[in-house]
């Protein structure tokens, strides 16, 4: 799901000046056009990204093809961090937009963890809340209906992407249906009449292409269900 991810605020946190300057020598900028692909499952794990400008999609690729948005990132947030863990990408990286990348290389990753403490630590902090928040994903998707699943995912885009408006919060992400059933795990056909449910409701509409979203019934909705959830098993 797209949650909020790790940002270069937290690699670079406490930082001194000639350090900074250091990490940003040892760095460089790539530009990717809307649709081109950053890196591709079964590349070499061989750089640490960071999004400057532009939005850049994470997917997970099945052996049929079947495609599955893992996260939509916007600038700061950092990915291929896992490229000391796994020789060949286990992911793909598609630009979502036009995209503008920091790139550091993985020797020059190895040389800064091991002579910089604080990137090591910030490092490690960063691995570990990543793998915080995937067990909380997985255990939470198990015990979550679809509609629930959606309710949490249009929250999370509202909080990371969501851009305030007189008719609601605009999520400025042209995410069609079969995008949204790819991020919680269903069918086109169910995410459709989910948001038509979510629209009949006021939770939602469409502008320009566009979801605009009434944050605070939707976060209202979702508290209920929550609580109705939680009361069905305990029951």
């Amino acid at each position: 799901m797209p949650l909020s991810f790790h940002t270069a605020v937290e690699l670079s946190s406490g930082l001194t000046d000639s350090e900074t300057q250091r990490v940003a020598r040892l760095c460089s900028e790539r530009r990717y056009r809307q649709g081109a692909t950053i890196f591709s499952r079964g590349d070499p794990s061989d750089a640490l990204y960071i999004i400057k400008d532009g939005r850049v999609r994470i997917l997970s690729l099945s052996d049929k093809g079947t495609e599955t948005i893992l996260h939509i990132l916007k600038p700061g947030a950092i990915f291929g961090e896992l490229l000391l863990s796994e020789e060949r990408r286990a992911l793909t990286a598609v630009a979502g937009t036009d995209v503008l990348v920091t790139v550091l290389s993985k020797g020059s990753l190895v040389e800064l963890l091991s002579s910089v403490p604080t990137i090591a630590r910030n490092f490690i902090r960063l691995l570990s809340r990543r793998l915080a928040k995937v067990e909380k994903e997985f255990a939470d998707f198990g015990h979550t209906w679809s509609y629930h699943r959606l309710t949490k995912v249009l929250l999370q885009l509202c909080e990371e992407h969501g851009q305030e408006t007189p008719k609601g919060t605009l999520i400025p992400l042209r995410l069609t249906h079969e995008d949204l059933a790819n991020i919680i795990g269903t069918t086109r056909e169910t995410v459709t009449i989910q948001l038509n449910k979510f629209r009949r409701m006021g939770l939602l509409k469409r502008q320009d292409g566009f979801l605009v979203v009434n944050r605070r019934r939707l976060e209202e909705f979702g508290h209920s269900e929550e609580m109705r959830i939680r009361d069905a098993g305990s029951g």
